[in-house]
């Protein structure tokens, strides 16, 4: 008698475990599509993602969601102006991204409701679609590393690139997935000084030397690594590795790094609104243009962390040194991506784990503390429609009120323009099938083209 396939390709205890039943969403019609006996993968709208990350919890009532008709301590100092959408505003702060709104969508109506004041617990669900702790939850890959591991870039380029720590909470700890490390981030920090950008560009020994030593290090790890060499996750960190080690030889990464190359009128355009002393980390706004030149060169996902957003104090003198850095770096990137004919190709998003509170207060040194029921995504290009606005809050900024969307439906958003199946089985590290996005949400259909 001949053995059924499906027989041959999962044991009995496979059919304990799926049998007829499913496991944390995942059932065995999930797994048989998993090895391409269905396809579910939609069409890739962008082939690129560049993600501003806005550490601590942008104002959103004091960028995107203007409440001008609220009450003095609930509105803030900040005046609403008009974009070059009719019907659309913007603060005061942002006047370069109010020409190019018909270029980004806003979403209002999506949000974590977690317990405010979480500034660990945020960034992983956000930068995942799951809700992700620091620890003793599974460890769903950042965007970036799914994309490394299903529509990876060019074998000379990293498929996904973080510019300096990931968020400044979480610093690189969200890194780490149970896809293994050989799908973790490239993290580089070109701009930190001066010398670190010499010393990413120029190598600081001649190839042949490096090599050497690289070699050297092979021949001694050998005899352990043999031992090791059906183990994924070793397997995973020589990957991982030696795809470094690879970058690190990369003319085209250099080239991408290099900003030299850029005329000073654009470094200035990008750079406009510069804060030389300020009590708030500001991040660099040369990071837009290390994420543009990388994007050019071909390298999928870019994620840098942009400053500091968590003001309790002082919430007006931190946006007006914050904000307007923001609207130079984002608004030269979008004129910039879209003169190129990158940005149907490329997703930009900026975004924070958060929201502030809606009151403020009256006094000089008035501020907004932490808010996780409202908040702002800031979305353009790679299928995100422009001059487009996504749900509402009521009249204070506090609570969604229209077209609410969990976190797992921005993710599900994603990772369909991105032509990757968020439905996708993977596993584990105890090798359990999950779903890239565990729970079934609908996409965001009215961001999207």
């Amino acid at each position: 008698m001949t053995t059924c396939p499906l027989f041959r390709q999962h044991s009995r205890r496979d059919f304990l475990r799926f049998g007829g039943t499913s496991l944390c969403g995942v059932s065995l019609l999930d797994v048989l599509a998993s090895q391409g006996a269905v396809s579910k993968a939609p069409v890739a709208k962008a082939k690129h993602v560049i993600c501003v990350w806005m550490g601590g919890g942008p104002p959103h009532t004091d960028m995107f969601d203007m409440k001008p008709d609220a009450p003095e301590d609930i509105r803030g100092e900040f005046k609403p102006i008009k974009t070059n959408v009719t019907g659309m505003q913007v603060g005061e702060l942002l006047p370069e991204l109010a020409k190019q709104a018909d270029k980004y969508t806003i979403i209002r109506s999506v949000t974590t409701m977690n317990k405010p004041g979480d500034h660990a617990r945020a960034p992983y669900y956000w930068l995942t679609g799951n809700p992700r702790l620091p620890s003793g939850t599974d460890e769903y890959p950042m965007y970036g590393s799914a994309v490394s591991k299903f529509r990876p870039g060019p074998a000379d380029l990293p498929s996904f690139a973080t510019l300096g720590i990931i968020d400044v909470h979480t610093i690189n700890a969200i890194a780490p997935s149970f896809l293994g490390p050989a799908y973790n981030p490239l993290i580089l920090d070109p701009t930190k000084s001066g010398d670190a950008i010499s010393k990413m560009l120029v190598p600081q020994m001649e190839l042949p030397a490096l090599q050497r030593n690289a070699d050297l290090l092979k021949a001694l790890d050998g005899g352990l690594r043999r031992q090791d060499q059906l183990d994924p996750l070793i397997e995973g960190l020589d990957k991982h590795q030696q795809t470094a080690f690879n970058m690190l030889r990369s003319p085209k990464l250099r080239e991408a790094l290099d900003l030299s190359k850029e005329p000073i009128k654009t470094i200035e355009r990008y750079t406009r609104n510069k804060m030389e002393k300020t009590r708030y980390p500001s991040g660099s706004q040369l990071h837009f243009l290390l994420a543009r030149r990388l994007v050019e060169a071909g390298v999928p996902i870019v994620h840098f962390n942009l400053g500091y957003w968590d003001w309790h104090g002082e919430n007006f003198v931190a946006g007006r040194q914050q904000i307007p850095m923001f609207d130079s770096g984002l608004s030269a990137l979008l004129t910039d991506l879209s003169e190129r004919g990158l940005l149907d190709s490329t997703i930009v998003l900026a975004l924070g784990e958060m929201g502030r509170h809606p009151k403020c207060g009256t006094n000089k040194n008035a501020g907004r503390d932490h808010w996780d029921y409202a908040q702002f995504v800031f979305a353009a290009g790679g299928g995100f429609k422009g001059g487009n606005i996504v749900g509402a809050t009521d009249k204070h900024g506090s609570q969604v009120t229209d077209k609410f969307y969990k976190v797992e439906s921005f993710g599900r958003t994603l990772y369909h323009l991105l032509g990757i199946d968020p439905d996708t089985i993977v596993n584990t590290r105890s090798n359990r099938p999950v779903k890239l996005i565990a729970e079934d949400a609908p996409i965001i259909k009215e961001a999207i083209l």
